[in-house]
């Protein structure tokens, strides 16, 4: 349904059989579940409005909203985050006007009129002559709205906040669930407690605790293997660096260690070309991960003033491992998708030193 001038109220239909003409007796039928549904929506987007201008204070005004069957969405003006005691007071709040079943009154008047009333009404909104207004528990919440409502906010049934999320500066916005999809929400998380306490083999109440020492646990396992890793590297870099061999005058280092992504890959290069000294250094190292090739070209200082890059270097590198990439003139890193290609990468990129240096 449609009003695309004053005074004029249009269906949209979709025929699903037969054909229609000029002059076709039609009859209009509402859809009862889905008007309920939506009833409950509306009316709950009012409700949660008001709590959150009774938990947050008057300035927590509704700047926009958004409700279909069963769900609703309302923005509101606030700054930062809203803490996880205010999302559950705002809640609270609306829970306990849908148990006080609220009876839900609308009534038509002036604009100036609802305005002494102290009725609410969107910032920016255009409004006619007669205005209608939406009571639930006398002023508790009086609202300017044209929408379908509940007969008593009991109606509404269960009202379950799902999320709260920034929409620009100085403005918020609260989703939730009511009615049977409410219900059906809750329901959800329920079973999701109770699947995960059946796995943990805990009890629904000691949840929490559990995952927290599982999640400790863990991060001192990350930390172990994080050093394991940090001395695995040094014992690699050692032997790398051992293995120099002399290009035209130049320490090339070259090598393919398992399992390195890029990050960990350009940490060993440079910690090799570290163990270098002062001659011309080239490392080209190469890794294969997860079905991808990491690829790092460190130069030294020397090797740059005899006119060496690792751009130069890798680029030569990243064509057998169907790759590519770049960097500055002492470090450049790229990657590929060709793990076979490493040993003809390697080459490559020492071919690319040795021609560089004229041997």
């Amino acid at each position: 349904m449609q009003r695309p001038v004053k005074g004029l109220v249009a269906h949209q239909v979709r025929v699903l059989e037969g054909e229609l003409h000029l002059g076709t007796e039609l009859t209009a039928e509402v859809d009862h579940e889905w008007r309920i549904s939506a009833c409950q929506a509306h009316s709950g987007t009012h409700v949660v409005h008001a709590a959150l201008r009774q938990v947050l204070g008057p300035q927590a005004l509704q700047s926009g909203s958004y409700n279909r069957p069963g769900y609703l969405r309302l923005d509101f003006a606030w700054q930062g985050a809203l803490t996880q005691q205010q999302r559950t007071d705002i809640e609270d709040v609306a829970n306990a006007a849908v148990r006080a079943d609220h009876a839900v009154s609308a009534s038509w008047m002036t604009l100036p009129e609802a305005r002494a009333f102290g009725a609410l009404a969107l910032f920016g909104e255009t409004y006619g002559e007669q205005v209608r207004v939406v009571e639930i528990g006398g002023p508790w919440s009086r609202e300017l709205c044209g929408g379908t409502h509940v007969r008593g906010s009991a109606q509404i049934g269960t009202l379950a906040l799902t999320g709260e999320s920034s929409v620009g500066s100085g403005a918020r916005r609260v989703e939730a669930v009511v009615g049977l999809e409410g219900f059906r929400y809750l329901a959800r998380e329920r079973d999701l407690v109770r699947q995960l306490a059946e796995l943990l083999k805990t009890p629904q109440d000691g949840l929490v605790e559990r995952v927290g020492g599982m999640l400790s646990r863990l991060r001192e396992v990350d930390r172990e293997l994080a050093e394991l890793r940090g001395q695995q590297t040094l014992a690699a870099a050692g032997q790398l660096a051992g293995a120099a061999r002399d290009v035209g005058g130049v320490a090339v280092v070259t090598g393919a260690p398992a399992g390195l992504a890029g990050g960990d890959l350009r940490t060993l290069a440079l910690d090799v070309r570290g163990r270098l000294g002062e001659r011309p250094a080239v490392v080209l190292l190469a890794s294969e991960s997860g079905g991808k090739v990491a690829l790092v070209a460190a130069l030294n200082p020397a090797a740059l003033a005899q006119g060496l890059s690792a751009n130069d270097v890798l680029k030569a590198a990243a064509g057998p491992v169907g790759g590519r990439g770049g960097g500055k003139a002492d470090v450049a890193q790229g990657g590929g998708t060709d793990a076979a290609g490493i040993p003809a990468a390697l080459q490559a990129g020492e071919q690319a030193v040795a021609a560089a240096t004229g041997r």
